[in-house]
């Protein structure tokens, strides 16, 4: 499906100058949300946007040691409080980690055994809604077990008693004696107070000229006017907001700030004409009543478009526009430094992979390799210590071996390595494994690198359905659906895997695709803060991670806040090049462009089959008689050269 439908209104005035004609065309842009972005607090559920369904109340993100804990026995209570601004909600579940063994009361009240949430380490009560209250509610366990706790200071809502609850001290806690939050969290089902959604950046040159491959000039837009069919209930409200630029991927210095529409009766409008070219919207949900909220439907916008037809039609045989899918929560990319040139040289890592003729083949010399640095793994080593995600530290240690190395440390091996060489890679966490995924510019798509799967490093592997590489969803949607034969794992070596081995690995291994997560950051080479110091080691309980989620309201990760059912939110495009071309005179074409590549460097072209030159992203193409050829290439700051977009044109 195209992001827009839309429509023309075959109306339109044609005023006429000295030397060109200017035109200006009433535009029709209806919303479909397909490609909408929402934040933590919105989603698109069934074709609309919705207020989530579902609240997590928290005051840490579990940034700490797993040994950081507080020891509950006769002798010492602990409380964690919670303020709830408005307590009305049709269910609340508590979640502490590793709290197997406590008893809970709530506001006094003692609450029923809780259970452990399956195949994690957290354990859940449900808490009766009855118990809660607007304010301050106090939770308080005891019993004999264990609360992990935050290193924090603020906002100091947990305390611990040696006096069975007459006195309370909030800034000495647990084995360290230090202050901190208690790793607690309360789910609600209630609506949050607000949620936005963010629309695609629309060209509306395009919607007026009707993607035509070479525009003309845009002038400005007047009488933009925004209706939307909702649903909103009383005490919830919805407004909208724009921002414009003259760039086709949204640029800080290059666009306004957000600006509110203004609302007259039951339409929102922009008041004054917009000069720039591309136009994004938002929309705010927001409520005042945790039982209800807005929703909208369906958003239409209309705006005249004035501008400038080209004063001449080229026949285009080729125009390369790759799609672009977005991710509406930010990443944080590794940028070049010293550690990672250390790392390519030191381990000689073009030379891992310079015998692969293509890009799979490279991908998976480089896993092979990465599995092989530490033949014998799941090995405490003499350190007894877990290390983190580092590359550098893991490999130099993982030998003798000095310090542990398992999944995780082998993910991240593979996953740096990549990042070294100029690849995007990430981490994933699965349910008690941990693997990777890396951007392929040969197949178009992320696909998933298991390098570190059993004692026998000949089994480091990829898994592939009709010849394509998955990745960790895709996976996961087979297995789901009980069609995991259908899935093959292609082995580094199969002929020094025994059958034996393939089919325990092969009937065990997507079970741990239940759930899966990826950090938000792939630099951890350059920034090991924030996140778990020994990560792997324990069970999961640090909430810098997103949780893949089949329904807007959270089911096999209620315990952490950053869920989201959203494809793109995982599986954003990127080392994308775009090419706009605007009409200038006789053979003369403007040519901008725009890309999607992380740590940009600059562009190469090459026109009619002459060799590549560095471009700037605006320059002037003359069309020749004959058959002419634009093709052109982003390179990253590694020295990485991204997949080519072409166009050509004859006249």
């Amino acid at each position: 499906m195209k992001k827009y439908l839309f429509l023309f209104l075959f109306v339109f005035s044609i005023v006429y100058g000295d030397q060109t004609n200017e035109i200006t065309k009433k535009i029709f842009i209806e919303s479909s949300f397909e490609n909408w972005t929402t934040d933590f607090f919105s989603a698109i559920s069934n074709g609309k946007i919705v207020l989530k369904h579902s609240v997590l109340y928290q005051d840490e993100e579990g940034r700490t040691h797993y040994s950081n804990i507080e020891k509950i026995n006769s002798d010492i209570l602990a409380k964690k409080q919670f303020f709830i601004k408005n307590h009305l909600c049709s269910k609340a579940e508590l979640f502490a980690f590793h709290a197997s063994g406590l008893n809970l009361e709530v506001n006094g009240k003692k609450v029923k055994e809780g259970k452990i949430l399956p195949s994690t380490g957290w354990f859940r009560w449900d808490i009766p809604v009855e118990f809660l209250k607007d304010g301050l509610n106090e939770f308080i366990f005891s019993g004999s077990g264990t609360l992990l706790i935050e290193p924090s200071l603020y906002p100091n809502r947990s305390a611990r008693s040696f006096d069975g609850g007459k006195t309370w001290d909030f800034d000495t806690l647990g084995v360290n004696c230090g202050n901190g939050e208690y790793v607690v969290r309360l789910r609600l089902e209630q609506y949050p107070e607000k949620g936005i959604a963010t629309g695609e950046v629309n060209d509306l040159l395009s919607f007026a000229e009707g993607n035509f491959c070479v525009h003309g000039n845009f002038i400005l837009a007047k009488n933009i006017q925004l209706s939307c069919t909702a649903t909103i209930p009383p005490k919830t409200e919805i407004n909208f907001q724009y921002r414009t630029g003259d760039t086709k991927i949204f640029q800080p210095k290059r666009w306004s700030s957000w600006t509110d529409f203004k609302r007259e009766k039951n339409m929102w409008v922009i008041d004054q004409p917009v000069s720039n070219r591309f136009l994004q919207i938002r929309a705010i949900l927001k409520t005042l009543s945790p039982d209800r909220a807005p929703v909208i439907e369906n958003i239409v916008i209309t705006a005249d478009v004035k501008y400038t037809p080209p004063g001449k039609r080229f026949v285009i045989t080729q125009y390369d526009n790759p799609e672009i899918i977005n991710t509406g929560l930010p990443f944080a990319y590794q940028e070049p430094n010293y550690r990672t040139r250390a790392l390519r040289k030191m381990y000689g890592l073009d030379d891992v992979i310079k015998g692969g003729n293509t890009e799979l083949e490279k991908f998976v010399m480089l896993r092979n390799w990465a599995r092989h640095t530490a033949p014998k793994g799941w090995d405490w080593g003499t350190g007894m210590w877990c290390p983190p995600w580092d590359a550098l530290v893991i490999l130099a240690t993982n030998k003798q071996p000095v310090a542990l190395c398992m999944c995780t440390h082998y993910s991240t091996i593979f996953t740096q390595c990549a990042v070294a060489l100029g690849y995007v890679a990430r981490q994933v966490i699965l349910d008690h494994h941990c693997v990777s995924e890396i951007w392929s510019d040969q197949f178009g798509k992320w696909i998933l690198m298991d390098a570190g799967n059993s004692q026998n490093p000949e089994m480091n592997c990829h898994f592939e359905h009709n010849g394509v590489p998955l990745n960790a969803l895709e996976i996961r949607k087979l297995w789901k659906e009980n069609r995991q034969n259908e899935i093959k794992p292609v082995y580094a070596n199969e002929a020094m895997v025994s059958e034996k081995e393939k089919k325990e690995f092969e009937s065990t291994i997507f079970n741990v695709y239940r759930r899966f997560a990826i950090p938000l950051r792939n630099n951890f080479l350059g920034n090991p803060e924030p996140g778990e110091p020994e990560q792997g080691q324990s069970e999961y309980y640090c909430d810098l991670y997103l949780w893949w989620e089949d329904s807007p309201e959270p089911r096999e990760s209620p315990e952490y806040g950053k869920t989201s059912n959203r494809v793109g939110d995982f599986y954003w495009s990127i080392n994308r090049t775009m090419i706009d071309l605007v009409y200038v005179e006789g053979n003369t074409i403007a040519v901008n462009l725009y890309h999607n590549t992380p740590n940009f460097s600059h562009y190469l072209v090459s026109i009619d089959n002459k060799e590549w030159k560095k471009s700037p992203e605006h320059f002037v193409w003359t069309i020749h008689p004959g058959r002419n050829e634009l093709i052109v290439r982003a390179v990253n700051a590694y020295g990485h050269e991204c997949p080519v977009s072409k166009v050509i044109i004859e006249d």
